[in-house]
């Protein structure tokens, strides 16, 4: 795979290209089959016309059926975006045998192992990774459909998954006219493409850190609002998946960095790979970052829940006190002795009642400018 080319026009990860001419409407290089059957270039065998991406520097990027001509005809200014959008058995085993793929890669591609690794075939890599976590009707996507394997040979590069990915259309979707991205090497492409996935992530970090912010604001202004906790319990969740998801991929972004891999990639693509680890080590801290700030809204409703509490104590405390007095007064003109003023009748009665309602509503007017209640 290791290849000496001139950088033209080459590209630091995820970054746009310059364009022309307008490319298909398709959003990503999905492969399907055909109706139709076509022969394959030197065989005998009908195989169904699955279809790629195509970059060329020197003429137009454009959409091809996947043939044994068309993967020979790859060369430095040529590359091969293969995307299959579904793991068909049938298909994979007929781009393995196109692509000249070990047994073990068909396998895996068709029916994924546990566990994310970085194997190196010589002629080829292979990798997996795991999109952001994501509801889905409600509940959370299976990491079987968030899991994208890829396949780096030399010049041509497949993406195998078994459910749309964003990124991967968007990918696609910011190339509006003809590119020189056949310039770069198909360890660089996959490069790009690792650095769209790990974009994903920090997409999905602004999304949780802005419904932190938002879910403050609310804490800040009703503390007593139902759910809150549960709300809080659901992003601390959130964020901590984020995080593992990611750090389940470290061995993969680490691994393609290693210097024992430096002599399968060329120079271009390791620069890229080495500036994908220390983005990945980004990523990890903006989810950890995540996650120390749903502890601070944890903390922050505490707090005001603790300060409404107390609010309210003082407030029963100085009712309380109001109350008692009256009480006590009340109580004084209740004893069993016969002074002039309990001769007073009527009078004496709607005298101390109303001397009691003044003296509690000043009370009441003094906590209130005070703001003991």
């Amino acid at each position: 795979m290791k290849a000496n080319r001139a950088p033209r026009g080459a590209a630091r990860p995820g970054t746009p290209r310059r364009g022309g001419a307008a490319v298909a409407a398709s959003a990503t290089p999905s492969t399907r089959a055909a109706p139709h059957k076509s022969k394959a270039a030197g065989t005998g065998a009908a195989i169904p016309r699955i279809q790629g991406y195509l970059y060329d520097a020197a003429a137009q990027d454009r959409e091809i059926a996947v043939t044994r001509k068309a993967i020979a005809g790859l060369h430095d200014r040529k590359i091969l975006w293969i995307d299959l959008a579904k793991r068909d058995a049938e298909e994979i085993r007929e781009l393995g045998d196109l692509l000249g793929l070990d047994r073990r890669t068909v396998q895996a591609l068709a029916k994924p192992r546990d566990g994310l690794r970085l194997d190196n075939y010589g002629a080829y890599l292979q990798f997996a990774a795991l999109t952001a976590p994501r509801s889905v009707g409600g509940g959370l996507a299976t990491p079987e459909d968030r899991r994208i394997d890829f396949v780096i040979g030399q010049n041509w590069v497949l993406t195998v998954h078994a459910a749309d990915v964003a990124y991967l259309q968007g990918f696609r979707a910011q190339d509006k006219g003809d590119t020189e991205t056949g310039a770069l090497s198909a360890p660089a492409l996959g490069a790009s493409l690792l650095d769209w996935h790990l974009e994903e992530y920090f997409t999905e970090v602004s999304k949780v850190e802005a419904a932190i912010d938002e879910l403050d604001e609310r804490i800040l202004a009703a503390p007593s609002e139902e759910l809150l906790l549960e709300e809080i319990l659901q992003i601390r969740r959130r964020s901590s998946r984020l995080r593992r998801t990611l750090m389940t991929q470290r061995s993969v972004f680490y691994g393609l960095g290693r210097p024992d891999l430096g002599q399968v990639v060329d120079s271009e693509a390791s620069e890229a790979f080495a500036s994908l680890a220390n983005r990945f080590e980004r990523a990890v801290d903006e989810a950890e970052h995540t996650r120390d700030l749903s502890v601070g809204s944890f903390e922050l409703f505490t707090s005001r829940s603790a300060q409404q509490t107390n609010e309210l104590v003082k407030a029963l405390t100085f009712f309380t006190v109001i109350i008692g007095t009256t009480a006590a007064v009340a109580g004084l003109f209740g004893m069993n002795f016969d002074p002039p003023f309990f001769q007073t009748g009527s009078a004496g009665f709607f005298a101390v009642t109303i001397g009691l309602l003044v003296v509690g509503l000043s009370a009441w007017i003094v906590g209130r400018r005070r703001r003991w209640i």
